[in-house]
């Protein structure tokens, strides 16, 4: 494996961009992929789950058939496309993974549904299709970035490289409620007519402007009645209008339109031929055996990834209509809320990432999912127990600092087990492992959420992740990360 790691490394003309300059060296990408998770967690996380339900009063059970069209399409795709990207080269994945995504969200807004009209459920297969290209988009996207990061930064410092991916992975997740439910409750009334495009402006620029002391009331006021579920009085829009989400998705079209834009400026580099007789020459050109046996170096991970994401699964689409029935908020209010727990973990995403390079990958990973069950097992406990939504947030927020020590760390780990021209498939292979779990898990998410209660996708996803945390601690140790020479 030493072998084949100093190969590439030889191989590759920039070598100051992986040294010292590791940071310079992943910019671009670390800019592609903030546009790309903002993008993609305003979509997924924060539009859909509320306009399908709330808007189109789709039931959530049948909103997960819908959802899970993503992963199906992310799953399939990422590793041949993986594969193309060790073949063609980073750029045109990225490029064209970007470009896919950015009419998707105009066009779900575009297609009308009425659950009365003979042709609604050809509208719910155009929306699982839209979905599906989204997914088929972040399938060509993500793999080629986390490839292209190992291919300009050393071994020693991607764990860091990592962790800023991880930065810009968690400030998307973090910002993607505030932004896409700011921008529906500023903009949706003038959509729906219930104000002027003017009183809207004047209403965002006084809110922009009244932000800071803003925020701290609503913290404030939220504080003191923690304990409380009653409802906050929010501001909620007529039940059946659709328009009233419309914003959101508008925002999220133009978040791709620029990562396209970043990945066009990107510097293309397709990966060099191995020397003649090295142990990657067989990667030139990966056949389908080539890439089974690609698989069979990584066992553990694919087990892993899918159990885990499994039980994320569960809990993604759900999370923000948990809060909202739970809590009564506004989907402004939900951001604001997750807002500062986010901010806090994107902080010690960096410092996650240089302590896996120092401390070690494989005990970085195990302190992360540990506390990441952690954290899951104490928001069924603190559910049971009726507490206050800032018992809540705590919660989710040990699970947030676990996942941001895991990822960056489990991401590097992944960069080591194959050389420059398996690189690719590796990480797709698992990232196929990852999506196959996230679209089981949202479909059983989905479907308890109602059936059982809505606490039911927690509990499964707190099992879940409690046993991928068990697999992590038998396999994951740095001396079994070896490959044969």
């Amino acid at each position: 494996m030493s072998q084949s790691v100093s190969q590439s490394a030889s191989a590759t003309p920039p070598a100051a961009s992986k040294s010292s300059g590791w940071l310079t060296a992943v910019m671009p990408v670390v800019t592609i992929a903030a546009c790309t998770e903002l993008g993609i967690s305003v979509l997924g996380n924060s539009a859909l789950p509320v306009y399908f339900t709330k808007g189109l009063h789709i039931p959530t059970h049948v909103m997960g058939y819908l959802l899970i069209w993503f992963y199906i399409s992310e799953s399939l795709f990422k590793s041949p496309l993986g594969v193309l990207a060790d073949r063609i080269g980073r750029k045109p994945l990225i490029v064209g993974g970007a470009a896919v995504t950015i009419f998707t969200p105009i066009l779900l807004i575009s297609v009308h549904y009425d659950p009365v009209q003979v042709t609604s459920f050809a509208v719910l297969v155009a929306f699982g299709f839209l979905r599906a290209l989204d997914g088929l988009g972040q399938a060509a996207m993500w793999p080629s970035l986390y490839a292209y990061v190992g291919d300009v930064v050393e071994e020693n410092k991607r764990g860091a490289a990592m962790g800023a991916m991880n930065v810009v992975y968690m400030l998307g997740t973090a910002f993607a409620f505030l932004a896409g439910g700011f921008a529906d409750d500023s903009f949706g009334p003038w959509l729906t007519k219930q104000e002027t495009f003017g009183d809207a402006l004047h209403r965002v620029g006084h809110s922009i402007h009244q932000g800071g002391r803003h925020l701290v009331s609503h913290l404030h006021h939220h504080a003191r009645a923690a304990g409380s579920l009653a409802p906050a009085a929010p501001v909620v829009p007529p039940s059946h209008q659709p328009e009233y989400y419309y914003p959101s998705f508008y925002l999220a079209s133009i978040l791709f339109a620029l990562a396209v834009i970043a990945a066009l400026a990107l510097k293309g580099r397709k990966p060099e031929a191995p020397a003649a007789g090295s142990a990657e020459g067989a990667g030139e050109s990966i056949t389908r055996s080539q890439f089974i046996d690609a698989l069979k170096t990584v066992p553990q991970f694919l087990g892993i990834a899918f159990v885990t994401f499994l039980g994320i699964g569960c809990i993604v689409p759900i999370m923000k209509l948990f809060v909202l029935a739970q809590f009564h908020v506004t989907e402004t209010e939900f951001g604001i809320l997750v807002l500062g727990p986010a901010l806090v973990i994107a902080a010690i995403a960096l410092p996650a990432g240089q302590l896996a390079d120092r401390w070690g990958k494989a005990r970085s990973v195990r302190l992360g999912f540990t506390l990441c069950a952690t954290g899951l097992v104490a928001i069924c406990g603190l559910y049971f127990l009726h507490t206050g939504k800032f018992e809540f947030l705590a919660a989710a927020t040990v699970l947030g600092i676990g996942f941001m020590i895991a990822f960056p760390a489990w991401l590097a780990l992944l960069t080591v087990l194959g050389g420059e021209h398996q690189r690719g498939t590796i990480f797709a292979a698992v990232s196929t492992a990852q999506g196959l779990g996230a679209l089981a898990g949202v479909a059983l998410g989905t479907q308890t959420y109602d059936s059982i209660g809505h606490i039911a996708p927690f509990v499964a996803a707190a099992g879940f992740v409690t046993l991928g945390t068990i697999l992590v601690l038998i396999f994951v140790r740095d001396t079994r990360l070896r490959l044969p020479v």
